[in-house]
């Protein structure tokens, strides 16, 4: 009992420590630019390798492709009347795919200042940023499938860097914290797999 029961609680600790390690606690709590994301990405590449593995190991078009999906879905499900709950969920999923795609594109955020200039945005303008985002990408993705002459790297990594801005902005906006959600909805993936607590 006491092999589970530590490796259990080291799950747990490690989750707090995600938390922790992905934001400077001296700044305030929806102060974006505290968040350390060299630590984000790690976390995420991670989780991404031990919970995703079916996506992590297709080659490379094929999980950009499985994540500009992922964003025209969340466009396309913010275009409904979303409750408060549900669009807090899809705007954090949002993030999160955003910063697993550039895990994939290797785009070392920490020296990509995307939190630099933080403006207000309204719930519609995020919709519509990431609308907007994902049509291009999904255009980009298609057009790697014809081998057309067409900067596909500069497209995906500047609206999944767009998309992320937006994210930022919406969190900053609503009074969000970017590390408790994204820590929240990460947990229940997480706790699906048979090896949860062990890994």
């Amino acid at each position: 009992m006491v092999g589970p029961l530590l490796r259990a609680r080291d799950g747990k600790l490690r989750t707090r420590r995600m938390a922790l390690s992905v934001v400077d606690t001296s700044k305030s709590a929806q102060d974006c630019s505290s968040i350390n994301w060299k630590n984000v990405q790690f976390e995420q590449f991670e989780h991404d390798e031990k919970y995703h593995r079916e996506i992590s190991r297709l080659p490379i078009q094929g999980r950009l492709r499985h994540m500009t999906l992922h964003f025209a879905k969340y466009a396309g499900r913010l275009m409904d009347d979303q409750a408060e709950a549900d669009f807090r969920r899809i705007a954090t999923d949002a993030m999160i795919i955003a910063i697993s795609t550039a895990n994939t594109l290797n785009i070392d955020l920490a020296r990509e200042a995307i939190d630099a200039d933080l403006s207000d945005i309204s719930r519609d303008a995020f919709v519509k940023r990431l609308a907007i985002s994902a049509g291009r990408m999904s255009s980009a993705c298609e057009r790697l499938d014809h081998l057309e002459d067409f900067p596909f790297r500069q497209v995906l990594t500047g609206e999944t860097k767009d998309i992320l801005a937006a994210c930022l902005a919406l969190f900053k906006t609503e009074g969000w914290h970017p590390v408790d959600d994204m820590a929240a909805r990460l947990l229940p993936v997480k706790a699906k797999s048979i090896f949860h607590g062990m890994l």
